[in-house]
């Protein structure tokens, strides 16, 4: 028996084992390899343009005296009768509590005012004169300084995470 050359027509059978082995390789493993990549590199990054589902942080672990450090009821929320200058006032929001509320929307602790305005505007019927932003991870939380439909004065407390009302102080 003669034997014929080693080419691209007639490999032998390592060469021929070495090419069957790169289509496997190229049909069945590096589509896995390409896929498993693809699924950590998204869930690793930060900013996703492509509309895939970035978790927000975990707040960490509040103080033991929270509570105290973020005490819902304050002084001025005492039962009191609205004047006419409170009457007329503006909603306004001072630039500190505003600056703080942006980095607590910023770094996914909070929702931004204009994601629960509709729910609370909806829930409540009085007409609301000030915002202050109290809190920034553990508690976040939005105050709105209100006239009630009555004309008294009132604290409606709301959380910055879910926008529920927590609690109307006042009359």
């Amino acid at each position: 028996m003669t034997k014929m050359p080693n080419t691209l027509e007639n490999p032998s059978r390592r060469a021929a084992m070495r090419r069957l082995g790169m289509a496997v390789a190229t049909a069945y493993i590096i589509p896995e390899i390409v896929m498993l990549s693809g699924a950590r590199a998204s869930t690793t990054s930060s900013v996703s343009g492509s509309g895939s589902f970035v978790t927000p942080p975990t707040p960490p672990t509040p103080p033991s005296n929270v509570d105290k450090i973020e005490a819902d009821d304050k002084e001025s929320d005492a039962c009191q009768k609205a004047t006419a200058r409170e009457r007329n006032q503006a909603m306004t929001i001072s630039q500190s509590d505003f600056d703080r509320a942006q980095e607590a929307v910023d770094a996914g602790f909070a929702k931004p005012l204009e994601a629960i305005w509709p729910k609370f505007s909806s829930d409540y019927s009085g007409k609301v004169i000030g915002i202050e932003f109290t809190g920034f991870r553990w508690r976040p939380r939005y105050r709105f300084k209100a006239i009630s439909n009555l004309g008294h004065l009132e604290t409606v407390i709301v959380s910055a995470r879910t926008g529920l009302i927590e609690k109307v102080v006042g009359c």
